[in-house]
């Protein structure tokens, strides 16, 4: 039992990074399933989606079970089903002995002991369900219900927004269309390298209280798709989650060598805008891939305004590079009062919200720039006088 609760905030990390990372649904749903199996040691996962039409439920990505068992009949009496549809987890620890698992016989053959079925909710509204199966009889524990069901939850998400996209991006086909102009879309491809967090030294109670840190973040960043407003929230959720004044997320401008400020939390108007922050003068070393600690901001020369952050009451500084495709791209920054100590771990787990804040603010710039494309194109063909046929 121990190992896997260690592994609580690593199997949340490796999969919302991976969950977030898609913009394409078939490959949103592909990657659950599959990273469900690797993270979590069990036989096979299924995802099942409601069908709005006909309100059944359709099987649309799994792993580790057999294609005899996925093809052994539609489900319509499965009571663990119905009962999670409710909203609630179920777990049959004796699948083929259960009255509740409407293909006992099947179940048996397969290899499968338990069945845990996980509801998946989109804002209030049941849309499928995520299923675990096992090959030995198992019982979850409290903590790891909260694990599986948040990777539930969060895959619900994500199946959404993805889905908005692909809405937007046949949208403004559709729009360009109409003006004659020649589109063609293609969705970003599901590519993503595992990087283990927090491999060791990190006991049970610290990764489960990382991974709910964590779940509140991702939760944060896929509430809404207004750009100002997400990285607005992501930037006040990690100044709670790491307890500090203030938060900054920047991205750089790579023309001026200067960094652009995204959101904030927790600093003065004032403050903020002291003046241009230029990546040869504010933290260098962050532009190295370094993560740079200052714990005092009023004598280190790597900080660019010492008497600004100084009436600010600021005294130390956490500067985190933001990696896009192993590039240097942002910063996340953190601003304290005190010279706060920073463990190995809570280094590394500020690592883990700046490449989550990274993925936030790749994926706003992306709705961002469809929505503006669709409405920049409506407006230039009304304009011309062409109108949707």
């Amino acid at each position: 039992m121990a190992e896997k609760e260690f592994e609580y905030f690593q199997v949340y990390h490796e999969i919302t990074r991976a969950v977030l990372s898609v913009l394409d649904v078939k490959a949103v749903l592909h990657l659950i399933t599959k990273a469900v199996v690797s993270s979590l040691d069990i036989k096979g996962s299924a995802l099942m989606l409601l069908d709005e039409k006909s309100q059944h439920l359709e099987l649309v990505a799994s792993r580790g079970l057999s294609q005899k068992y996925l093809e052994k009949g539609p489900l319509y009496a499965d009571r663990s089903i119905a009962d999670a549809s409710r909203g609630q987890p179920v777990l049959v620890e004796n699948a083929p002995a259960d009255d509740r698992v409407q293909y006992q016989q099947e179940a048996s053959e397969e290899g499968i002991a338990s069945i845990l079925s996980v509801p998946m909710v989109m804002r209030g509204q049941f849309i499928g369900v995520l299923r675990i199966y096992t090959s030995e009889p198992r019982r979850f524990s409290e903590n790891e219900m909260d694990l599986i069901s948040a990777i539930a939850e969060i895959g619900g998400i994500a199946i959404e927004n993805a889905r908005i996209f692909e809405t937007r991006e046949a949208e403004l086909f559709n729009v360009l269309r109409v003006g004659g102009i020649d589109y063609e879309y293609a969705l970003p491809e599901a590519k993503y390298e595992v990087k283990p967090a927090l491999r060791k030294g990190i006991d049970h109670e610290k990764s489960y209280r990382y991974f709910r840190s964590l779940y509140r973040l991702t939760r944060t960043i896929t509430s809404t798709m207004e750009m100002e407003k997400t990285l607005e929230a992501v930037a006040t959720e990690i100044a709670k989650i790491t307890g500090v004044k203030g938060c900054c997320l920047f991205w750089l401008d790579t023309a001026s060598r200067e960094l652009e400020l995204l959101a904030s939390y927790g600093l003065s108007h004032d403050y903020l805008h002291k003046g241009p922050l230029s990546i040869d003068k504010s933290t260098p070393q962050v532009f190295e891939e370094l993560t740079v600690f200052i714990t005092d901001v009023r004598t280190d020369p790597t900080v660019q305004y010492p008497d600004e952050a100084e009436r600010e009451g600021i005294l130390s500084m956490l500067s985190v590079p933001i990696l896009v495709r192993e590039k240097v791209r942002g910063v996340l920054r953190l601003y304290s009062t005190a010279a706060a100590a920073f463990t190995t771990e809570d280094l590394e787990f500020a690592k883990v919200l700046a490449e989550i804040g990274g993925i936030a603010i790749i994926n706003a710039k992306l709705h961002h720039e469809r929505t503006t494309d669709i409405t920049f194109w409506k407006a230039t063909l009304d304009y011309l006088g062409i109108e949707d046929a």
